[in-house]
């Protein structure tokens, strides 16, 4: 496989339904030691991104937790604002429209940066949990043999259009910020994630 370069990371959003009393992670994952059972943990398919930093963190914080898988996000989202689960890790631009609609709310964000669009939600570095993040990157990859001529084309074709104004405001808005890198740093991040993961 050759890679060529990534195109934008996806922000997801640590979110409970609105009318639930937790007001920060601290407190979500205290109720959860005491709760019978544990935290019910929304997750929109086994092994999503969104699963594994959702099995991470109580791990690392030692909540008791259940998982339940669903087939998407959007059976997810249906039973996180009806509170059948208590929390869950949707991408921010699957949240926003819940966001918007009051019927969510966000405790922590896994991004490199406070968003603009929840200037008051911490990132989850801020609020103790940095080391237990998850690859969120999306890039784009060609089949082994692809001569280096076409994938350099290529990716200076994507380098070219990720320097849109439009587009890059359009991107971050939605709560996937641009990002471009060489070949070299793509495989860099993959085999530093192949890594992280053997334990």
């Amino acid at each position: 496989m050759r890679r060529w370069t990534l195109l934008f990371n996806s922000v997801v959003a640590l979110s409970v339904p609105i009318d639930t009393p937790y007001t920060s992670v601290a407190d979500l994952f205290e109720r959860g030691r005491k709760k019978e059972g544990g935290l019910l943990f929304g997750s929109p398919g086994l092994v999503s991104p969104s699963h594994l930093l959702g099995a991470r963190l109580p791990l690392a914080a030692n909540v008791p937790m259940q998982t339940i898988h669903y087939r998407g996000g959007a059976p997810m989202m249906a039973d996180l604002i009806t509170a059948r689960v208590d929390w869950a890790f949707p991408t921010l631009s699957t949240a926003r429209g819940y966001l918007s609609d009051r019927k969510l709310k966000v405790l922590a964000l896994d991004a490199a940066g406070r968003w603009n669009g929840l200037p008051d939600v911490p990132t989850l570095t801020e609020v103790g949990y940095g080391n237990e993040k998850v690859a969120s990157w999306f890039g784009l990859a060609a089949p082994a043999g692809t001569p280096p001529t076409i994938v350099a084309k290529l990716r200076e074709e994507f380098i070219k259009a990720s320097r849109d104004p439009d587009l890059q405001r359009r991107l971050a808005e939605n709560g996937t910020p641009i990002a471009s890198s060489t070949s070299e740093e793509m495989s860099k991040l993959m085999a530093e994630e192949r890594s992280g993961w053997k334990p």
